[in-house]
């Protein structure tokens, strides 16, 4: 699944549009949701018992034909109110047009957190061996079409994948995947845009072409059984961002990761590095203070001879003019290492 994503992203990522924005609008919308948990091997197939339905309650900003930025609250039944139960979600999210057409068809994404109703025990719940922890990241791709029935009344169609997952924190982190169908009411009062406010991300004002940058992330990993002990992960990485636009902007730069957790792993000898490194390349797109940003990497130094290609999805905030804070998720394809934390600090 995650690679996928993450090719639909870069196509998504490579195409910048160009919108008058002379009007702003708050949206208030209720949508159903229906569909079914996914699999992503045949051996999770027991785990589909019946459709996945649930209703989702948001909240956005927007402006014509532009960028649109909201908060979405939902619950959802997973279709197995005996292994999985109920599944809630609270997102931040960003919308933007695939077409110049006016209300054409647009590309959701989301991330935050998931609460799941019932995990994994040993005792109580063996049958359950996707998610072992109640709380998860949650994770929206969503392609919509918005029709309008007034000035003031919108009908919204969507269909996409919602993804629940840990990072690897807590074992077992297969993770919950469900594909959902959306149909939503939007109630949206627009006002006119009295004048254009300057852009509060200072990073992609500036009068240059190229940006340097350093990140420090941390984060903890559960090896899978028998183990089930969890260990730090630390990573420092030089990034280089090429300023396309105001919005988009293409990455790379070199990765040295410290990672313990691979000298208990059951296929790792023990004589092996904890030490890692790689190189990159990779897409961030800018709203505002906040940049969602995907990353391909091949590692340069790696005795876990499993994985060759590493992947990060993460979100950033930006606290001043040269630094951020961020949350990413590192993954080899569909099997995640870690959640990283971590701070971004702008050389020059």
């Amino acid at each position: 699944m995650y690679r996928n994503i993450i090719i639909c992203f870069f196509l998504i990522s490579g195409s910048t549009f160009s919108f008058a924005q002379k009007e702003k609008t708050i949206a208030f919308t209720i949508s159903s949701m229906h569909g079914q948990f996914i699999p992503h091997k045949p051996a999770l197939n027991y785990l589909i018992q019946g459709k996945s339905i649930g209703l989702g309650f948001s909240i956005e900003k927007r402006k014509k034909d532009s960028i649109r930025y909201g908060l979405t609250a939902s619950i959802l039944n997973s279709g197995n109110p005996e292994v999985l139960g109920l599944v809630y979600g609270l997102n931040g999210f960003t919308s933007f047009p695939l077409t110049k057409k006016e209300n054409g068809i647009r590309f959701k994404i989301g991330i935050g957190l998931g609460y799941v109703e019932k995990i994994f025990d040993a005792n109580t719940n063996n049958r359950n061996i996707v998610i072992g922890s109640h709380i998860n990241t949650k994770i929206v791709f969503r392609a919509e079409k918005e029709f309008s029935l007034s000035a003031n009344n919108h009908l919204n169609l969507g269909l996409g994948v919602c993804h629940f997952s840990n990072g690897a924190y807590q074992t077992p982190n297969l993770g919950i995947n469900f594909l959902l169908f959306n149909l939503g009411y939007s109630y949206i009062k627009t006002t006119p845009l009295k004048k254009e406010k300057k852009p509060v991300n200072t990073n992609y004002t500036l009068d240059r072409k190229w940006l340097y940058s350093v990140i420090l992330s941390g984060g903890i990993r559960e090896n899978p059984n028998p183990l089930r002990e969890k260990y730090p992960i630390i990573n420092l990485c030089n990034r280089i961002n090429y300023i396309q636009s105001a919005k988009n902007n293409f990455i790379g730069g070199i990765d040295f990761t410290y990672n313990p957790g691979i000298l208990h792993r059951s296929h790792i000898p023990l004589e092996v590095s904890p030490l890692q490194s790689g190189i990159f390349i990779g897409n961030e797109r800018n709203f505002d203070r906040i940049t969602f940003a995907v990353d391909m990497g091949v590692y340069l130094f790696n005795q876990n001879r499993k994985s060759l290609i590493y992947h990060r999805f993460g979100i950033h905030y930006q606290l001043s003019k040269k630094i951020k804070t961020l949350l990413q998720l590192k993954s080899h394809w569909a099997v995640a290492e870690a959640f990283e934390f971590g701070i971004k600090y702008r050389i020059k």
